[in-house]
């Protein structure tokens, strides 16, 4: 008999499994994958995701391999805003989810799975989790009132727990073996498209945008770059028309340096490519069951936060589990708890906000001043890189009280810059769908 079985190991799995060992808890972590092992994933880590790594005590291990930064550049339609999530703001978060902020660095990266997935499972297994790899679970094992007790797996082994913890991922099979549905689901949403090149130096992530497109470089493992490329889902079908092609052409409509940067490198993977993005929420939890990372809600790829969500989720589930299992409390108050901190306004206004992004419509003439009257405020960059990851509430920047958004001065001097040169006849140029006409062209 277990405390916990955990039914997938990679990064909420391995987590959640780690923190409940540490509690005392015995503790089994299945996954059918081997390890080490690359899933798809944009691999970003942003600085609370570094700072969870760091309270598992996993940071170290990661920074040795991997390039760290804390500075970013946002690039939308031409106005580059550069800045850094601030320290306070973070230990402000870890406050109010967890009552404390050891372990915070305002540092970030970009981890490959297969170095990722594979440190934190060995850190589990190191924290007294038994980890069994190519495991495939076949039955979740229910009692006569439907509480879930266990698991049985295709090899035939029987395992019982108080608790099942579902880290299995968007297509989780606890989910679909409970029966347990989507909610709030937002179909529209990105593709992606993205490799791996050599030649290009290590320096800070950027992140652009323009029109409907955007664009991403971030230095990673082995030496290598990052470069990927999104649309609206409703151009990915002739974007896959030529993916060589078409990703090239988009940096280019994107950022000609970026573009020129990329043709100079070397491409050392094939494309990876994502088409369906839409986001969902599951329940939380259930009579013997817990749902943690994607199993539970997904959001699209445009803000790179699922793994900082999923390490965020996995320390809030192992805290309420540990404190029913360990006698703190009763089940119903300790997941009533885990439940308020993940369907928290703050956290539902966030899943609008990224849903919305995620449509990637054109930017209007105000969302395009207010990056304009961005320029020169270092706090209020700061704090907007904040808000767009997920670490200062989105309604708190975007209060019409907040002061800069006022500044007539700032807006003044806004009005030169190219983004606002025949706004409308660009605004209507970026609803087009470039990578259709590149293929009308090329028939021609």
């Amino acid at each position: 008999m277990y405390n916990a079985i955990v039914i997938g190991g990679r990064c909420a799995g391995a987590a959640v499994g780690a923190h409940l060992a540490r509690r005392g808890l015995r503790v089994l972590v299945v996954d059918r994958s081997r390890f080490p092992s690359d899933v798809l994933s944009t691999h970003f880590v942003w600085p609370h995701g570094a700072s969870y790594l760091n309270r598992l005590g996993v940071l170290d291990q990661v920074r040795a391999v991997t390039p760290a930064h804390t500075e970013v550049t946002l690039v939308n339609d031409g106005i580059s805003l550069r800045g850094s999530v601030p320290e306070e703001l973070l230990r402000n978060q870890f406050r109010l989810l967890h009552d404390d902020d050891n372990g915070i660095t305002t540092e970030y990266f970009s981890v490959r799975r297969h170095v990722l997935d594979k440190i934190l499972v060995d850190n589990a297994v190191r924290a007294g989790v038994e980890f069994r790899e190519g495991y495939t679970v076949e039955e979740l094992l229910r009692d006569e009132d439907g509480t879930v007790i266990g698991i049985k797996g295709r090899d035939g082994t029987v395992e019982h727990a108080q608790v099942v913890i579902g880290a299995d991922g968007r297509n989780s099979f606890v989910a679909r073996a409970l029966g347990v549905e989507k909610f709030d689901e937002r179909p529209r949403c990105t593709f992606a498209y993205w490799s791996y090149f050599s030649g290009i130096p290590d320096a800070d992530a950027q992140i652009h945008r323009r029109g409907r497109l955007g664009m991403a470089m971030a230095s990673t493992n082995d030496g290598r770059t990052m470069v990927l490329t999104w649309g609206p889902s409703e151009w990915a079908a002739r974007f896959r028309a030529d993916v060589e092609g078409n990703f090239h052409r988009a940096l280019g409509l994107i950022s000609e340096e970026a573009a020129a940067t990329v043709a100079g490198a070397q491409r050392e993977e094939r494309f990876y490519g994502t088409l369906d993005q839409a986001a969902y929420l599951r329940q939380l939890h259930g009579p013997g069951w817990v749902l943690v990372g994607d199993a539970e809600s997904f959001k699209d790829q445009c803000t790179a936060l699922g793994i900082t969500h999923a390490l965020r989720d996995a320390e809030l589930a192992a805290e309420a589990v540990g404190r029913w299992l360990g006698g703190e409390t009763d089940r119903d108050t300790a997941m009533a708890g885990y439940a308020a901190k993940r369907r928290s306004q703050t956290a539902a206004a966030y899943y609008d906000y990224v849903c919305t992004l995620a449509e990637m419509k054109p930017l209007r003439h105000d969302e395009l001043q207010l990056f304009a009257i961005l320029r020169g405020n270092q706090t209020e960059i700061d704090r907007f890189i904040a808000t767009h990851v997920d670490v200062a509430p989105v309604s708190e920047f975007f209060d019409p009280s907040n002061v800069f958004l006022l500044n007539d001065t700032a807006k003044e001097s806004s009005r030169d810059l190219g983004a606002f040169a025949d706004f409308e006849a660009t605004y209507r140029e970026h609803q087009r769908n470039p990578f259709l006409l590149a293929e009308a062209e090329a028939t021609r």
